[in-house]
């Protein structure tokens, strides 16, 4: 099989084992063609991050190898058949072939409390797995709601230069007739240029996203995105309280921590069983050259005398428990704090986006419309115009980073909160 067939079967596997831990398409995804939405929307982008991530399809190997071991663990060792040859002489020959074996038997609860430790560690393995699908998302989401920016930022770019070069035009028909001052036409005509570095400046950003985009969904980087319709719709009414709750019921992370808790908790019982030794039974054949063949059968099990180096594993098991549990604690407040201090950054920005939206960009375009009629009228300086368009893109363009950080703030709280709010 090529690389390109291996690769293939295993994002596909991949894909299968990671789907049920993504949420799930919407209707209006599954009807239309995937081909013509991926990138128009974020649904559209984790929907191709289902089927081709190769961080999904690691996550999910690493799963399921450890849902694998289980079935090895409490196995018993193989048992040893030995063949033996007594009395061995150069006149008689062989005087005893004897044929044993041996096998060594599991006590005290072993094998289960093997098992018990085997499924915890699948367990976290899953989590894990989960945790790194949150992750990706929570990155689709964040960059992709760049993309709307970037995408934005091209269009108010467009915009600008349409608005100069009306002006230019303006300024054109003014000098002809000897009404404008030469030194108006050369600034009109350096606003122009700026506008198109800054139309170039903002189509290789977006560029530059889409790359971004592509390579976490798992695409070559060059591969086509639709351009992106809006921003993602955030829920309003969501409150601290419910994200913290849903953090602690479903966060991965949390509950692989959860879970490396039960794990420690099985290695420190098998640990106290160090103290009580396996049981060895055996069966021997033994053949005579002169008949009389016989068979004999053992029992056998280890002293455990080396008291020092158990008490010392013992302590060491506790130990790690110990940890384990203070991981756990700690994970949980660092959770809850994380939450809080991205819920209070959230609730920032939408304030700011509130005064953007409803204060400062009103009256910038304000000012662009008074500016340009004071300029037609022939009362208002060029100046006065170009500097009234240059704060308008500034509002507009702030306006557009308070969006993306929205976008990434509530990503961020759900990721923490296992799932979409």
């Amino acid at each position: 099989m090529n690389r390109a067939g291996r690769i293939i079967r295993l994002a596909t596997l991949g894909a299968a084992t990671v789907l049920p831990w993504l949420p799930s398409a919407s209707a209006a995804e599954r009807a239309t063609p995937r081909a013509a939405v991926a990138g128009a929307t974020v649904e559209s982008v984790i929907a191709l991050a289902r089927r081709l991530s190769p961080e999904l399809v690691a996550a999910a190997f690493d799963a399921e190898a450890s849902r694998h071991a289980v079935g090895a663990a409490g196995a018993l060792a193989d048992p040893t058949v030995t063949f033996e040859a007594w009395d061995v002489n150069a006149r008689q020959g062989i005087g005893q072939r004897r044929l044993a074996i041996e096998q060594e038997f599991k006590l005290w609860g072993r094998q289960g409390l093997e098992r018990d430790v085997a499924r915890a560690e699948a367990v976290v393995a899953t989590h894990k797995a989960r945790a790194t699908a949150a992750d990706l998302i929570a990155r689709i989401k964040t960059v992709h709601a760049e993309y709307n920016a970037a995408n934005e930022a091209v269009s108010l770019s467009l915009q600008v230069k349409r608005r100069v070069t009306e002006l230019q035009e303006l300024l054109e028909a003014r000098y002809g007739s000897t009404a404008v001052d030469q030194q108006d036409v050369i600034r009109g005509r350096i606003e122009i240029a700026t506008a198109d570095v800054d139309i170039v400046r903002r189509q290789g950003e977006l560029k530059a996203v889409a790359a971004r985009l592509n390579a976490l969904v798992g695409r070559p980087a060059l591969a086509v995105l639709a351009l992106p319709v809006g921003f993602r719709r955030i829920k309003p009414g969501i409150t601290i309280a419910t994200i913290q709750s849903k953090a602690r019921a479903l966060n991965p992370a949390l509950a692989a921590s959860t879970g490396e808790v039960g794990a420690a908790l099985g290695a420190k019982a098998l640990t106290d069983l160090n103290y009580y030794p396996n049981l060895t039974l055996g069966a021997r054949y033994v053949q005579r050259p002169s008949g009389g063949d016989s068979g004999e059968f053992l029992v056998g099990f280890k002293l455990p005398l080396q008291f020092a180096a158990k008490d010392a594993e013992q302590r060491a098991a506790s130990s790690r428990l110990g940890a384990a549990h203070a991981r756990n604690d700690a994970a949980r407040l660092r959770l809850d704090g994380e939450v809080a201090e991205t819920w209070f950054g959230l609730e920032a920005t939408r304030k700011a986006i509130q005064i953007h939206e409803t204060r400062q960009l009103p009256q910038a375009r304000q000012s662009v419309e008074t500016a340009r009629s004071g300029f037609q009228a022939g009362s208002t300086d060029l100046s006065i115009v170009f500097e009234a368009e240059r704060r308008l893109r500034t509002v507009h363009l702030d306006l557009l980073k308070l969006k993306v950080e929205e976008q990434t703030k509530h990503a961020e709280l759900e990721r923490m909160a296992g799932g979409s709010l």
